[in-house]
């Protein structure tokens, strides 16, 4: 009987671990006990991974503000187009050092992402995949694929 928990540690960029963690919850509803207990056990190591870096990605609540204000704006029927253009670039005047503030963040957070971690994963065997698995979920989950 071929051991089920078996976990390796594989070095990533953050990157590859979002898109890790997508691949796997596209998967989430396929059956199998082994293969649902190791999809699992990833999603929940991948989140914790990501946490940090989600956490340097949020913008600030002062943004958020003024992104809704924009929002409000350019979903208002009642104004033109270049009345919407000419509210929107009085209200980003007024807010230049919050909106360079979250320019910097993003380029940071860009950067951040491309970093690479080392992390213990949850490998799937071959006889362990469900039968109805698609290629397109196959590509998406094969950083946990035993070789």
């Amino acid at each position: 009987m071929e051991k089920v928990n078996t976990m390796e540690m594989t070095t990533h960029t953050y990157k590859e671990l979002a898109d890790l963690l997508q691949g796997l919850l596209a998967v989430t509803d396929l059956k199998g006990v082994k293969f649902s207990l190791q999809v699992t056990k990833n999603i929940k190591l991948i989140k914790s991974e990501l946490e940090a870096l989600e956490e340097a990605s949020k913008p600030t609540d002062e943004f958020m503000v003024i992104a809704q204000e924009v929002q409000k704006i350019e979903a208002d029927a009642d104004m033109s187009d270049e009345d919407k253009k000419k509210t929107v670039l009085e209200i980003e005047g007024k807010h230049t050092d919050l909106i360079d503030s979250r320019k910097k963040q993003i380029a940071e957070f860009n950067v951040l992402i491309l970093e690479e971690t080392e992390v213990s994963l949850f490998k799937v065997s071959e006889n362990h995949l469900p039968s109805d698995i698609t290629a397109k979920e196959l590509l998406g989950i094969n950083l946990i694929l035993k070789e």
